[in-house]
């Protein structure tokens, strides 16, 4: 499976979706809304075509990779509104 396809002086190699993102990891996904945040476990299918999202609930949502537009991290992520009105709680430990 790990073939390299080249063209036109461009080579493009398999995704490598790391095991723990495949597995799951523990995100605050915030709704824009309400600017509530919901505790999630957070996936990635093996071949990084998709994110899926399992709540308390058990209720999954999935999303497209191809569908992402903009990523921020760090200075320029956007804060939520209600961390600037009230502390930060521990969420999932």
């Amino acid at each position: 499976m790990s073939k390299t396809i080249k063209s036109a002086n461009v080579t493009l190699k398999p995704i490598e979706v790391s095991k723990a993102l495949q597995q799951g990891e523990k995100f605050i996904k915030w709704d824009e809304d309400s600017g509530a945040g919901l505790p999630v476990t957070l996936r990635v299918d093996p071949k990084g075509f998709y994110l899926f999202w399992t709540d308390q609930n058990m209720e999954v949502e999935m999303l497209d990779i191809a569908t992402i537009r903009d990523v921020r991290t760090g200075v320029h992520a956007k804060v939520p509104k209600d961390l600037i009105k009230y502390p930060t709680k521990s969420v999932g430990s």
